[in-house]
């Protein structure tokens, strides 16, 4: 995949395939279970889009930062933003994808789009950090590309087919598009966020990073209820404070696990988890691998 690299096949077209040559590439991917990718690191010259339709997908960002959508919601990531999914695998989620030209190229090829439009699409991307929550009639038309895409139809070149799919793609982008502009997604973190976030990294690993007195800590720190706290943070982020730790936390302890040669058990105890029982039931629940998986399939020597 564009952002990253999977070890699989699914569907993947090319824009100018559909008379879109301002799009490179889009697909739809489906995972039923975990999914390993190569956990490298990916950026492009122009924006790409991730629409998801069912469970969730989360991806890291430079300095302990992360993206995440559920079903329902849509991420964007501007030119140029390194990122790669979350530890190297996917959980189960279904989800739609696609990634523009860079963007002089985008606008001198474009033939879905105006020139001036893909310059604002650009502009927004930029300010846009915040997962985005889809209305309804977005996710029905969302649904009905996916379902077109995998169509054998399609796959054979049905003319109908392919202008019903570039259709859709120009409804889903400007539909999210227009959820931005409106105020409804707010682009930019806050500032209560931000701090927040940095004092959850700095204590990740503390002895009491599981219980909810250590949210209340932060939220007093910073002069707000933890209440407060939780809906600001869950909002701007796309997940509750503690699962932010939480995520923190495991993605320490998978560089541990395909570094170093520390037993599972010692990793987990040194990130934070009480046993080795715990370490296993949590790190699955966000990686879904067991740790001793996960270093089999990125650390298999």
């Amino acid at each position: 995949m564009i952002g990253s690299r999977l070890l699989g096949q699914q569907p993947t077209f090319g824009g100018a395939d559909f008379g879109i040559p301002e799009i490179a590439l889009f697909g739809y991917y489906q995972f039923r279970s975990a999914v390993p990718t190569s956990d490298s690191w990916e950026v492009h010259d122009g924006i790409e889009i991730l629409f998801m339709q069912s469970g969730e997908a989360c991806w890291d960002l430079p300095d302990d930062h992360f993206s995440m959508a559920t079903g329902s919601q849509a991420v964007i990531f501007p030119a140029g933003r390194r990122h790669r999914i979350s530890n190297g695998i996917y959980t189960p989620c279904r989800l739609l994808w696609l990634v523009f030209q860079p963007k002089e190229m985008a606008c001198g090829s474009a033939r879905l789009f105006l020139g001036s439009e893909i310059e604002a699409l650009f502009d927004m991307a930029n300010s846009q950090e915040r997962p985005v929550d889809l209305p309804e009639g977005p996710r029905r038309v969302l649904g009905e590309l996916c379902s077109r895409l995998t169509d054998e139809r399609l796959m054979i070149g049905s003319t109908p087919m392919m202008a019903e799919v570039r259709s859709k793609v120009y409804s889903s982008v400007t539909s999210l598009w227009e959820v931005c502009s409106s105020g409804r997604n707010s682009g930019a973190q806050s500032r209560l966020v931000r701090q927040a976030a940095t004092l959850l990294r700095e204590g990740a690993e503390d002895d009491i990073a599981d219980k909810d007195e250590s949210i209340e800590d932060v939220a007093r720190q910073l002069g707000y209820g933890k209440s407060r706290l939780y809906s600001l943070f869950t909002r701007e982020v796309g997940m509750a404070p503690n699962d932010y730790r939480q995520r923190i936390r495991i993605k320490r302890c998978c560089e541990k696990l395909t570094k170093t040669s520390d037993s599972v058990t010692a990793i987990g105890i040194d990130g934070g988890f009480h046993s080795s029982q715990y370490f296993s039931r949590v790190f699955k629940k966000y990686v879904g691998v067991t740790p001793t998986e996960y270093r089999r399939i990125f650390r298999p020597n």
